[in-house]
């Protein structure tokens, strides 16, 4: 409460007990009393004059941003009016004209109406504020106002102040939180979301009475200050009181949440890289995966972390540290490492092979190829192919690697690659028969 509120109530309280005391002695008349009263309360009758009008042009202007505000989102609920397109009419044309090539939609003209007429209701309210401080009711106008226009930097200073004197209203003390929310400042978010809750309860005396999305925004704001375990008590208790749809839903946070054993910054690491990766920004990928591997709370995500890691290092950087960062995971885990793990690898490890052969490097290829070899993954007989290419003035390991690949799956240029070295293998040995046997499977590929 500031000193001028003070100041008026003292002044009121001093003149109901005058008042009683001239009464008592002259005998003033009734209506100057009321006077004095009223513009202790009001203000000037002129000043209250102007601030009432002002205050009704807000609400006007307030309602019309409502309704251009529902139009909208009719709109984009529909899918109709909301296609980019080239101004048209005169004012397009113009535009054109000029070089200007901005396009916009139904949709987002409704929108810019509502702003600007918020933006008017907003400029009345403050103005009839400024007039008539004691028109309490057009700070509830003016910080919904505030809000519909998402200037949280107005609308906290003013929530603030209007709980100074309406601490028992839930609704608000939701609405401050929200404004917080948006504002990302989310502890102030958790203490108005719980103070919403708690104030709806001890209102109505029962839990019961609580909106579930003071449930739902309380949880969110528990997840955004990293507190894993009240904020799935929160989900699970929203959870249990939502429709089987939201429930659903519900369970997805709940999922997230459990990704890391409650590790909530492992898991948005996890999600940034993803949306790294999908702008094809793959240095911002490397550092969110990196910084994930850092916060993860349990092997099983770091490990996942590191294997994405390793992926995006092979194909967007250093191909020989992807590899060495796989190939710890994979070594580690030994049996119980995950295929996807195992595939990535193979692959990593037969394309480098395959690189440095086509760079003329054939010894540096063997070991790649060999270690392929030695890893259970779809492609593991191409690697042994590979071997019996390289070691081909070397008939016995040729024919050895070649017939071992033909026991792995093996690609039709592969399956054919095999047969041909062991063809040839076979006739320089003098082994007929086998070169037959080779031939005639090579003629049926």
């Amino acid at each position: 409460m500031n000193k001028n509120r003070l100041h008026r109530i003292a002044l009121l309280l001093a003149l109901c007990c005058a008042s009683t005391l001239v009464f008592a002695q002259k005998d003033a008349p009734k209506n100057q009393e009321a006077d004095s009263l009223a513009k202790l309360l009001f203000g000037e009758e002129k000043t209250e004059e102007q601030a009432s009008s002002l205050f009704q042009h807000g609400q006007e202007d307030f309602n019309a941003g409502e309704e251009f505000l529902k139009d909208a989102n009719a709109m984009r609920a529909s899918g109709q009016d909301t296609t980019m397109k080239t101004r048209g009419g005169v004012f397009g044309l113009i535009g054109q004209a000029i070089g200007d090539t901005s396009k916009t939609s139904k949709e987002n003209d409704t929108r810019k109406r509502a702003t600007a007429a918020f933006k008017s209701a907003a400029k009345n309210f403050e103005r009839a504020l400024a007039k008539q401080p004691e028109m309490k009711e057009v700070q509830l106008w003016l910080v919904a106002t505030y809000d519909r226009l998402e200037e949280w930097d107005k609308s906290l200073p003013l929530y603030r102040e209007i709980l100074n004197e309406r601490q028992g209203e839930d609704n608000l003390w939701f609405a401050y939180g929200y404004a917080c929310y948006r504002a990302r400042q989310y502890d102030k978010a958790v203490t108005g979301f719980d103070q919403a809750m708690r104030i709806r309860e001890l209102v109505t005396g029962t839990t019961d009475s609580i909106p579930n999305n003071y449930r739902l925004y309380l949880a969110e704001a528990y997840l955004k200050t990293y507190q894993d375990q009240n904020a799935l008590k929160m989900f699970a208790l929203a959870q249990s009181k939502s429709t089987p749809e939201d429930s659903a839903e519900i369970q997805k946070t709940i999922d997230w949440i459990n990704w890391d054993n409650g590790g909530i910054a492992a898991a948005e690491y996890r999600d940034a890289a993803f949306a790294a990766e999908s702008k094809e920004d793959w240095n911002g990928a490397r550092e969110a995966y990196l910084g994930g591997i850092s916060s993860a709370r349990t092997m099983k995500a770091r490990d996942f972390l590191t294997w994405r890691l390793a992926l995006v290092t092979y194909n967007h950087g250093n191909k020989t540290e992807a590899m060495q960062r796989l190939e710890e995971t994979i070594t580690r885990l030994a049996a119980e490492s995950p295929q996807d793990y195992k595939e990535s690898y193979g692959r990593m490890l037969y394309a480098y092979g395959q690189e440095l052969v086509a760079n003329g490097d054939r010894r540096g290829a063997l070991e790649y190829f060999l270690n392929s070899t030695k890893i259970a993954w779809e492609g593991q007989g191409g690697g042994y192919v590979s071997i019996a290419q390289i070691a081909s003035n070397d008939l016995t390991q040729s024919i050895e690697n070649a017939e071992r690949a033909l026991t792995y799956p093996l690609t039709p240029e592969q399956r054919k690659a095999a047969y041909e070295i062991l063809v040839t293998s076979h006739r320089s040995k003098a082994q007929w028969e086998q070169m037959k046997k080779y031939q005639a499977l090579l003629g049926g590929q």
